[in-house]
């Protein structure tokens, strides 16, 4: 698909030709437009399975209809392809993303103030744009059985958490439904001069604003990065909500992921990302039990 894709947008790989990382499946490839445009094709064959086609029919849809009037930088679509194949988008260059090491209190804050603008949104075209909540499923049959295996020996309480599981989810819900990125981590924004520009639309929709305030410290603690209070701090200010409520649906938010779905994600990470998981899904169990977070 990938051959016919180029042909059919007239465009050259770079040289060497670039793969980046896509947990989705789709394919991330740095081409060439026939004037030498630096910019992005990113390709799901329909042989993925109707789930990820149906992710990437979403993002094309977010480009196409809510791109314009979101309140946060996007890349420019340049062209899209969706038949029997799959989905090929052409994205404008907008940037590389930076380690979540090397963000600064200001990219923080700065990123803060990007999600409330972005979770304040409220014009969505007269669309429901519905999501696909992985988390709630889980939380609703639960495979006690990997659970049980992966966390059993080292997190503090397991039986009680997954009892829990009621007043983890009410306390994920306690905030307003907004449109959420769904995939937001520091690998999915570009970083520039200009500001920070939201990469991979597949998961966004109508959610829980924990999801992308969670997913943050989820996918930087393997590398032992906790995001700073300047995040949460911007947050709430630019959205005048109460704090303690939104810290408790983070850390409510984060510990589920960490008990119930990212067990089979242990693969992509070596042993010291996992030991860190391991020790910051322990610290938050016991912020839970004392309801209190930092």
């Amino acid at each position: 698909m990938i051959a016919a894709v180029l042909r059919r947008f007239g465009l050259e790989p770079d040289e060497p030709a670039t793969g980046l990382e896509s947990r989705s499946g789709a394919g991330v490839h740095a081409v060439r437009t026939s004037r030498g445009v630096a910019c992005y094709l990113k390709v799901t064959p329909a042989a993925l399975g109707p789930d990820l086609l149906a992710a990437a029919r979403r993002e094309l849809r977010f480009y196409r209809d809510l791109a314009e009037r979101a309140p946060v930088r996007t890349p420019r679509l340049l062209d899209a392809a969706d038949d029997g194949d799959g989905v090929a988008l052409l994205l404008a260059a907008a940037g590389k993303p930076a380690e979540a090491g090397s963000w600064t209190p200001g990219m923080w804050a700065a990123l803060g103030r990007d999600l409330a603008a972005l979770h304040d949104m409220a014009d969505l075209g007269g669309q429901p744009w519905t999501r696909p909540d992985h988390l709630r499923e889980a939380l609703a049959v639960p495979d006690l059985a990997v659970v049980e295996q992966f966390w059993g020996a080292t997190l503090p309480r397991l039986a009680d958490l997954i009892s829990a599981r009621t007043d983890l989810f009410d306390a994920m819900d306690a905030l307003p439904a907004a449109f959420v990125h769904g995939d937001c981590h520091t690998g999915n924004i570009a970083v520039t001069g200009e500001g920070l520009t939201f990469l991979d639309w597949q998961m966004s929709g109508r959610g829980r604003p924990s999801t992308d305030l969670a997913f943050l410290n989820v996918r930087a603690a393997p590398a032992g990065v906790t995001p700073p209070p300047a995040l949460t701090t911007a947050y709430v200010a630019h959205r005048g909500l109460d704090r303690r409520m939104v810290e408790l649906a983070i850390l409510a938010e984060e510990l589920t992921i960490y008990v119930f779905e990212w067990p089979p994600f242990a693969a992509y990470n070596n042993s010291a990302g996992i030991e860190r998981v391991r020790q910051r899904a322990s610290r938050l169990a016991r912020r839970w039990f004392q309801r209190a977070y930092a």
